[in-house]
């Protein structure tokens, strides 16, 4: 089977999995709802799957016992997805009850005159070295009406969906069908191009068709997720969703670099080891996500000169152990992304930094014995005189404990990319001191109760 028939199997199976997590996670009143999906995603499968094995088969006799059977899975499956769709995002409203049962008797119709009697949609079907395909026979009328009935129904889904984004108060669920919308649009429109229109002419580009429509299906699931559709509680669905989600995204690269590849090589098909070895390189990739994001983490703290990179700091502190809290290190790395020219900690009396900024005893006893702020943290520095501009201290921050008590505090040098501060650096700072002395706190209890 080639390369990208698998792509569109494995969408077809990723389909089910995303549509019996929907089903299992809603709620008894959109359960109903929910089996319109599956049903979708049903016969999405049957008609992906049927396209991927008929395009791959040879000219043998098992080959030519089960051609005539899949191609009734192409024509079956497709209507059966396309009803489906329509009572998904209709079924809700009394006219949609109508309409949906209107295109599910139009549809079951044609699927027992084509069962019955496989020859009014085609004349011959060709197992040959070009490739598998349907003669399709045009005089018997059943392909017009065929195509009559998909011209109809599309459109007639979208109307609806329209109708029910319309009609929707809650706009996270609004997005969601909005997104669902414009993927119809485009996947219904690539279907009637290369499913409808083309196969008379030309059979091999039917599996565009199935793809569209497959990862539109799961980009909805991905939307339902994240404008909060569907409350997935259980650790089962969740652990589902995220397969779903993350094979996905896999089978999206892979297509993509099935296009780039082509397209750059003209070959229609990568050879195994080329696969494979796109395989590893993937493996490789994500082994490298965690170490490439604290770069680019670290790399953005370090540039960001003009403001404090706050998620990156907290992030980095709250993985310290306040037990072994060594506030050298913790100084010398706020001072650097916080841009400050030094931070110190005195505690007890006993003043910590790293640095070559020194600050005397007598100097640090002063610091020690400033009035506490009638609010906030800011102590204030002008009664240390001279002493503030001759050791550059611009700031200083009391820290205390869940009681209000005096535990310590943080000395700040002057800004080094700034000539003053502004009141969002002051509103971050006092953020940074509050998780300093938290777990400063943190480690003195963990110090008592060993003792």
């Amino acid at each position: 089977m080639y390369f990208i028939y698998v792509l569109v199997v494995a969408v077809a199976v990723l389909t089910i999995l995303a549509a019996l997590a929907l089903v299992f996670g809603s709620s008894n009143s959109e359960k109903p709802r929910s089996l319109w999906f599956l049903s979708a995603a049903i016969g999405e499968m049957v008609w992906a799957v049927s396209i991927a094995v008929f395009l791959s088969l040879g000219t043998g006799e098992v080959d030519e016992a089960v051609a005539p059977w899949l191609v009734k899975g192409i024509y079956i499956g497709a209507i059966l997805m396309d009803s489906s769709i329509m009572g998904y995002v209709s079924w809700k409203y009394k006219w949609g009850k109508y309409l949906t049962t209107a295109f599910l008797i139009a549809g079951l119709i044609l699927t027992v005159i084509f069962a019955y009697d496989p020859s009014v949609l085609y004349s011959e079907i060709v197992l040959g070295s070009d490739g598998p395909r349907v003669m399709i026979d045009m005089s018997r009328g059943f392909y017009v009406a065929y195509g009559i009935y998909f011209s109809l129904l599309i459109p007639a889904f979208c109307l609806s969906l329209i109708y029910r984004i319309r009609h929707t108060s809650n706009k996270k669920t609004q997005m969601g069908y909005i997104f669902f919308l414009i993927g119809l649009a485009i996947a219904g429109g690539l279907s009637a191009v290369f499913d409808l229109f083309m196969p008379p002419m030309r059979y091999d580009l039917i599996w565009v068709g199935p793809l569209a429509i497959g990862l539109i299906i799961l980009g909805f699931y991905f939307a339902i997720l994240k404008f909060k559709m569907v409350s997935m509680n259980s650790a089962w669905l969740k652990v589902l969703s995220v397969i779903v989600i993350f094979s996905a995204a896999l089978i999206v690269y892979l297509l993509l670099f099935h296009v780039v590849f082509s397209a750059l090589f003209k070959v229609a098909n990568p050879s195994f080891q080329v696969i494979l070895l796109n395989f590893i390189m993937i493996a490789i990739v994500l082994a490298l996500v965690p170490a490439i994001s604290e770069i680019i983490s670290l790399t953005r703290s370090l540039i960001m000169t003009k403001q404090i990179d706050l998620p990156y700091i907290v992030k980095k502190i709250s993985t310290l152990n306040p037990k072994n809290l060594g506030l050298k290190d913790v100084s010398g790395f706020l001072a650097e992304h916080m841009h400050f020219e030094y931070v110190g900690f005195i505690i007890n009396d006993k003043y910590q930094a790293s640095g070559e900024t020194k600050i005397p005893f007598e100097v640090v006893q002063r610091i020690s014995k400033l009035p506490a702020p009638a609010r906030g943290i800011w102590q204030n520095t002008e009664k240390l005189g001279v002493a503030a501009k001759e050791y550059s201290i611009s700031r200083v921050a009391l820290m205390t404990d869940a009681n209000g008590n005096p535990i310590g505090q943080m000395v700040f040098g002057e800004p080094s990319t700034k000539s003053k501060l502004e009141h969002k650096d002051l509103v971050e700072t006092a953020m940074i001191v509050n998780l300093i002395e938290t777990m400063v706190e943190d480690g003195r209890r963990s110090k008592s109760k060993a003792n």
